[in-house]
């Protein structure tokens, strides 16, 4: 094993043990909180969303006036070698925008700013679901190490029992021998569940900028269930799939408008120099559209809007089971908690108890005892997992009924 891994691993076990001065456990809200405040993720949807916000606001600021001049009738031959004859010209010219292309521009950027902001919701509630899980899972995970930690300690003594046991000649050699191999097979599982703690840890520390090397989740056994929305009311997903069709039919908009062509004014003033009189210029162009109207980009927002609208439709679909299915595996992980946290549990460690005490008086064999310490076992880890499977339905509950 590594040094670094075998140094983790040992730093792990001492922390679980308690040997070690253990920071306080990070609460779910606190672990939220960072999150929000730290998570590169969140910076980068809300930098997205400024971006939007700031092209809206452009989108509706017209073009600028260009301001020209010219010289003409100068450089040439004749009376045109010197610019005695030449005539200067001062032009300011504006283009003005026909076909509503203004309009259609602000309202696709506006669509597109009501995305990017139900896009930065989007990425605060995903970071919320992944920082509920990775927080779960270093419960479970610090709940199996603690099991493993104490199912060597159990290991050690029986091994000890076994050894006086039959050097009083009350069992035989291969007691021993078995009990040597429990104990060799929980502390293999202990180094496990140690490196499984460590992961559990990284991926939270990763999702809420934590640098604590002793990183400890707080017990959510408390927690309130997600709240109930009506079936009716539009979600998260929902909301931003329905921003992205309004979107493209704004843009549909916007190559009609842009196939309109503009016209360009201009006035100005023109000096004469030979003679040194002054007069007044005026004029105007538009584009003749005999090649280019637009119709490819009209054709392609108008197959950008139909598929838009399919997405809603999927997206409606995907919701609604998405609500359905985290209601039911929320509802199912609760029946399984309070299920195996009633008597079954109690009964597995009195079990143990009682095996355990009786085993050290010669009045159950090893197999009992094994028996009973793997159901044992079998009883903690069943509960933590439906605590696991709770935690991880409830954060999928919370992130479908997003709005």
């Amino acid at each position: 094993m590594p040094i670094s891994l075998r140094a983790a691993l040992m730093a792990g076990a001492l922390c679980i043990s308690g040997t070690a001065v253990r920071a306080e456990p990070i609460s779910l809200s606190q672990a939220l909180t960072l999150g929000a405040e730290q998570s590169p993720r969140i910076s980068q949807a809300k930098a997205l969303a400024d971006a939007a916000e700031a092209r809206a606001r452009q989108a509706g600021v017209g073009p600028n006036p260009e301001i020209g001049v010219t010289v003409e009738n100068f450089g040439g031959t004749g009376p045109y070698r010197n610019f005695r004859t030449s005539e200067t010209s001062l032009e300011l010219s504006q283009r003005l925008e026909l076909g509503g292309k203004r309009s259609a521009r602000v309202a696709v950027a506006k669509a597109e700013r009501d995305f990017a902001l139900l896009a930065f919701a989007r990425a605060q509630f995903d970071l919320a679901r992944d920082v509920r899980v990775a927080h779960a899972e270093l419960k479970a995970a610090e709940d199996r190490a603690v099991l493993a930690r104490d199912n060597v300690g159990r290991a050690q003594e029986l091994a000890r029992t076994a050894g006086l046991l039959v050097e009083a000649g009350r069992d035989p050699p291969l007691r021993k021998l078995r009990a040597d191999a429990l104990l060799a097979e929980a502390q293999a599982e202990q180094t496990r569940s140690f490196a499984d703690m460590l992961a559990a840890r990284r991926l939270l520390a990763s999702l809420i900028g934590s640098n604590d090397p002793e990183l400890s989740a707080g017990d959510t056994s408390d927690q309130p269930p997600p709240p109930e929305v009506a079936h009716d009311v539009s979600g998260l997903d929902e909301r931003l799939s329905e921003a992205e069709r309004d979107a493209a039919r704004a843009r549909i908009k916007l190559a009609q408008a842009t196939a309109v062509p503009d016209v360009t004014a201009s006035a100005g003033v023109r000096r004469f120099a030979d003679g040194r009189e002054t007069a007044v210029v005026a004029g105007f162009s538009i584009p003749f559209p005999i090649r280019d109207r637009n119709r490819g980009g009209i054709a392609a927002a108008q197959a950008d809007s139909l598929a838009s609208e399919a997405s809603l439709a999927q997206t409606r679909l995907d919701a609604k089971r998405a609500r359905h299915d985290a209601q039911f595996a929320f509802d199912a992980a609760q029946m399984r908690v309070e299920a195996l946290s009633g008597a079954g549990a109690t009964q597995a460690e009195e079990a143990l108890r009682i095996a355990r005490a009786g085993y050290a008086a010669g009045k159950f064999s090893l197999v009992e005892l094994i028996d009973a310490q793997q159901a044992y076992n079998s009883a903690k880890l069943l509960l933590i997992e439906a605590r696991l499977d709770r935690a991880r339905a409830a954060a999928a509950l919370v992130r479908a009924n997003a709005q």
